[in-house]
């Protein structure tokens, strides 16, 4: 079995990335993983695929198995995906191609729309113009967020829906182009095809090795991590106003689920599209009180929205400035859910309660929020 993965080292690639060679190792299948990956701050791309196989945070029994062992399953491709040799269409021959490589930016901010959409679908477009005869099957990681702005409950079919969805920004709108890209072009070529999309995801939380480790703070992590150092640098706390949907909801799923649901699902021939997302979303109002009471910041309020709203203090205005102006179009949002039947039926989906929330804002609290790189 051949296996191509793109962004291995990246949030979740780098958890499909061990899910892979777990099943390699498990199922005594003599596989050859081909990560398409790039040399970075003078480490080789094998350095940089090594020491994420050799960190504190892979799993044991990989480590156990040893870089060497590990290494006979792996190829590396040291290139952009873009510039790789002409001999490449003859490496992957008969490949499943999981494409899980992409560029997470929520910005709203107009100069920055075309880079995200370019980032996010010109390689996707060059994976299927250029290696559609040679790959087996194209398994493309989206984000359940290209559903866009709906309301009620969200199926898995994204692109039979007799309506085009309304984007809150641009990296949706690229991810929902790239998907509807792939279905069409694997319709017309015949080639197989899956769409798997994701929700906000959080640190791990199936088993107990490394519990909530996450290796990059995204989304409402990054609302916690700002409101943690401005309760550390001011003694007098700024009351912050929230513009926030009260009946709204933040779906959002462990890494570590995701990469598991992945690898559980890519040879599968009857699943063409996929949410891979919680049960039931976190209340954002529920939310925001947990974060707060765990990072120490409790002089804030909740408003409706409102056209005219005027900064009333250095805080907030450090806060709609930054993040909070990218948060914003999720926090009043209309309240939806997801159908999650057929993903449970695949595996049981983690309940994530209040209490194991705040953990995973705890952990991120005692590691300083800060990334790892590799």
């Amino acid at each position: 079995m051949k296996i191509i993965l793109t962004g291995a080292t990246g949030v979740l690639g780098s958890q499909v990335m061990y899910e892979i060679l777990e099943l390699f190792i498990k199922e005594s299948i003599e596989g050859k993983l081909i990560l398409i990956s790039r040399g970075k701050k003078r480490k080789t791309a094998l350095e940089r695929i090594n020491e994420l196989l050799s960190s504190d945070f892979a799993p044991k029994n990989l480590k156990d198995a040893g870089l060497e062992k590990l290494d006979t399953f792996i190829e590396i491709a040291d290139t952009d995906l873009d510039a790789v040799g002409e001999n490449f269409a003859e490496r992957i021959k008969g490949a499943y191609f999981i494409h899980s490589a992409g560029y997470v930016n929520l910005s709203t901010d107009e100069e920055h729309r075309q880079k995200i959409f370019d980032e996010n679908t010109k390689i996707t477009k060059f994976i299927l113009n250029n290696f559609h005869d040679s790959i087996k099957k194209i398994i493309y990681i989206g984000t359940a967020f290209s559903s866009g702005e709906r309301s009620g409950l969200v199926e898995n079919d994204f692109h039979n829906l007799g309506f085009i969805p309304k984007h809150r920004n641009a990296y949706e709108n690229a991810k929902f182009h790239s998907e509807n890209f792939v279905a069409q072009r694997c319709k017309a070529l015949g080639l197989p095809f899956q769409i798997l999309r994701p929700s906000v995801i959080c640190g791990k939380m199936l088993g107990d090795e490394h519990r909530y480790f996450i290796s990059k703070y995204m989304v409402f992590y990054l609302l916690a991590k700002f409101f943690y150092f401005a309760a550390q640098r001011n003694s007098e706390q700024e009351n912050v106003r929230f513009i926030m949907n009260r009946n709204t909801g933040l779906n959002i799923i462990a890494v570590d689920y995701v990469a598991k649901v992945i690898v559980s699902v890519f040879r599968r021939d009857d699943i063409q599209q996929l949410n891979i997302v919680n049960h039931k979303s976190l209340n954002l109002v529920k939310g925001l009180e947990l974060i707060m009471a765990e990072v120490g910041y409790s002089n804030y309020t909740i408003v409706e929205n409102t056209l005219h709203f005027e900064y009333q203090n250095n805080t907030e205005r450090l806060y709609y400035e930054s993040i909070g102006k990218h948060l914003k179009p999720y926090l009043v949002a209309s309240a939806k859910e997801y159908n999650t039947v057929l993903l449970n039926s695949i595996l049981e989906i983690p309940i994530l309660d209040d209490e194991t929330f705040t953990q995973m804002i705890r952990y991120a609290k005692l590691n300083g929020f800060k990334d790892i790189h590799v």
